[in-house]
């Protein structure tokens, strides 16, 4: 699921997009947009659990080459089989959620043709990992697990033409690969050697709660955009506003939004988390202006 982090980044690209756009612009849209590249992080989600699945069709497909060889060798005719029966790909393609949601959604699916996932496969099978534990004989659904583990997190997290390759596929997924990324991280890493079919894989939101703060963020911070604005203005001492980037000015916004219309909101929490955006999305510079003045505006509002 995702956390309130990256909700806040979602809305920040939102209330980006309707500052860039022109603050005439279609809100409602913008929001609908919002809420639908959210939702679809959960497809992205599941195209990457294929992908990791799909590396043991690969491999299957493989070996019945090579023992349909003309003259196939003693290893082709008697391949190891540790990756093909590596337990956790196991749970992931038994998992009744994944494939209902694939069944329905057959553009999460791979194809033997598509490039990518095969090029994944030659770099795992090329890799140390790959020949360390295929040459370990004893089969364990600990070793099985951290394997899986790594090969996601070195070979297809990391892959720039898999990045490429999602660009082209969903305009929102380059975006969100990082996050996706992470929830299939926290999935594989929540399996245990008896996870049932029925095992529940992530949601996006973790309640409705979660739903409702991301549209209140971007809402509340539009609404209430000149007052922010003016709070920027009073705190930001020998700099014009035309002079703050765009994004920096969206952080200072939301952050002073939750300081003051979330009250839910334990103000130095929203002072870390917009600290932490910044530092992802701000130059050195912008961030040490953000931090500033998010700093001077927290020390002003617990004086109230």
């Amino acid at each position: 699921m995702l956390g309130r982090r990256q909700l806040r980044e979602k809305a920040m690209q939102a209330i980006y997009a309707w500052k860039t756009a022109g603050e005439d612009s279609n809100q409602r849209l913008i929001e609908k947009n919002m809420l639908k590249g959210v939702d679809e992080i959960y497809d992205l989600y599941i195209y990457l659990l294929n992908l990791l699945v799909f590396q043991k069709t690969i491999a299957e497909h493989k070996i019945e080459l090579a023992k349909n060889k003309k003259l196939p060798t003693q290893e082709d005719l008697n391949p190891n089989l540790k990756f093909v029966n590596n337990s956790l790909i196991k749970i992931l393609e038994e998992n009744e959620e994944l494939n209902s949601y694939t069944e329905k959604n057959s553009q999460l699916t791979w194809d033997m043709l598509d490039t990518y996932p095969n090029i994944i496969f030659k770099a795992i099978t090329n890799s140390d990992e790959y020949k360390d534990y295929m040459s370990n004989p004893e089969q364990s659904f600990k070793e099985d697990k951290e394997f899986i583990i790594t090969i996601f997190e070195k070979y297809i997290a990391p892959n720039e033409s898999i990045h490429e390759w999602l660009e082209e596929k969903n305009l929102y997924w380059a975006d969100d690969f990082h996050i996706a990324n992470s929830m299939v991280v926290s999935t594989l890493k929540s399996f245990v050697a008896n996870s049932k079919v029925n095992f529940n894989l992530f949601k996006v939101y973790k309640d409705d709660e979660d739903r409702k703060f991301i549209v209140e963020l971007f809402r509340s911070t539009i609404r209430n955009s000149s007052e922010t604005i003016k709070m920027v203005e009073d705190k930001a001492t020998n700099w014009e506003l035309d002079r703050i980037a765009v994004l920096d000015l969206v952080l200072l916004q939301m952050a002073l939004t939750e300081f003051h219309y979330f009250p839910n909101i334990p103000p130095k929490v929203t002072l870390n988390e917009y600290i932490e955006l910044s530092k992802a999305y701000s130059t050195e510079k912008s961030k040490i202006f953000v931090n500033g003045i998010l700093d001077r505006s927290l020390k002003e509002l617990t004086k109230i």
